[in-house]
């Protein structure tokens, strides 16, 4: 039989969905239909065959959005920036809506939510009084021309598709607390000027090459994390089971996922957590609906990994948590001789 969402899975939408009713009362008049939409998505993404990294990302965008509600609302907030986040809220509802209508076909469904979970990942930057009048502007510029594409098709148009994506990504690492105030004002330019090629392709090759540029210089700048390789891995696996779409993982990670996930297969590759051994406790939604766990090895699996995720593109696909594949990697090839692929000599530049 089909799964309903996990308790704590449950208990997050109801939180939010009862947090955002309470608010419907209390927004301006142009955010009730919005407020409404995205009522209506949570209450949608409760269906069991909802894959679970969906259902996390429309919460979790869901709690964004509550809170920049509450910077709008703020007697205090000066007028430009509730205009911005009055229309970027309105624009991110309308895209979670969009994606889980009927019709909208399952890959689509993943990836605009995904983009939209990045995106949104800004909407505090952008409310926070510290930030600067012109990193507000550009923020939002960036997300403008991310809504644009989508509302254009850019998420199923080849490269255009990796376009989004890629700016979308630049904009969660952005949104990452961690981010220095450095790399992140000098991101946000390169992402705005990339986002730009969203609309007239003009320069897009290079904007795009120079945003991911940053990126990686704005997400390493940090170094590796110094934690223990279970951890490492664990972060590394969830970042790549939310960013890569499930046919590519279902390619790289056949030879070492159970049996009897092979022969079901498997829907959404959701989470995975550490364990007290040398494996990793991964959690799956099958073809069936049901939700599935199994332990898989780690030596094993993050080799599996950075076949889906090549360095060139880990920082791009995954940000930040990009640099826990990389300690992953590093350790398993110090402490199990066990390489993984282009990871190793990355990690081994950063370390």
């Amino acid at each position: 039989m089909p799964s309903a969402p996990p308790p704590e899975q449950k208990q997050e939408l109801d939180k939010v969905t009862s947090d955002l009713s309470r608010k419907r009362e209390e927004v301006p008049e142009q955010l009730v239909s919005g407020v409404d939409q995205l009522t209506s998505t949570l209450r949608a993404v409760q269906n069991p065959q909802t894959p679970p990294q969906v259902r996390d990302g429309t919460v979790r965008t869901a709690q964004t959005v509550s809170s920049a509600l509450n910077v709008i609302g703020d007697p205090g907030t000066p007028e430009a920036v509730r205009d911005r986040l009055t229309g970027l809220v309105k624009q991110v509802t309308a895209a979670l809506h969009a994606a889980n209508r009927p019709e909208t076909p399952p890959e689509e469904r993943r990836a605009v939510t995904l983009v939209t979970e990045r995106s949104a990942s800004v909407l505090p930057v952008i409310g926070d009084p510290k930030t600067s009048p012109k990193l507000g502007r550009q923020l939002a510029r960036s997300m403008d021309n991310v809504f644009f594409a989508l509302n254009h098709g850019g998420e199923t148009q080849g490269t255009a598709a990796g376009d989004v994506g890629a700016v979308a990504g630049a904009l969660a690492t952005i949104g990452d607390p961690h981010t220095p105030d450095k790399e992140k004002k000098e991101l946000a330019q390169a992402t705005y000027d990339a986002s730009s090629s969203l609309r007239d392709r003009s320069e897009s090759d290079e904007r795009i090459a120079r945003m991911k540029k940053k990126q990686e210089e704005a997400a390493s700048a940090q170094g590796l994390p110094d934690v223990p390789l279970p951890e490492a891995a664990a972060v590394c696996t969830n970042a790549v089971f939310d960013a890569v779409p499930e046919d590519v993982l279902t390619g790289d990670l056949k030879t070492v996922i159970p049996a009897e996930w092979k022969s079901e297969g498997v829907n959404d590759y959701y989470k995975s957590e550490k364990t007290r051994n040398a494996s990793l406790n991964v959690l799956v939604q099958l073809q069936n609906d049901e939700m599935s766990e199994a332990p898989l090895a780690i030596k094993r699996l993050v080799p599996r990994l950075a076949d889906a995720v090549p360095a060139n593109e880990l920082f791009a696909t995954l940000g930040r948590p990009g640099l826990h594949c990389l300690r992953a990697a590093l350790q398993l090839d110090k402490e199990a001789g066990v390489r993984s692929g282009s990871w190793v000599r990355m990690a081994e530049e950063k370390e």
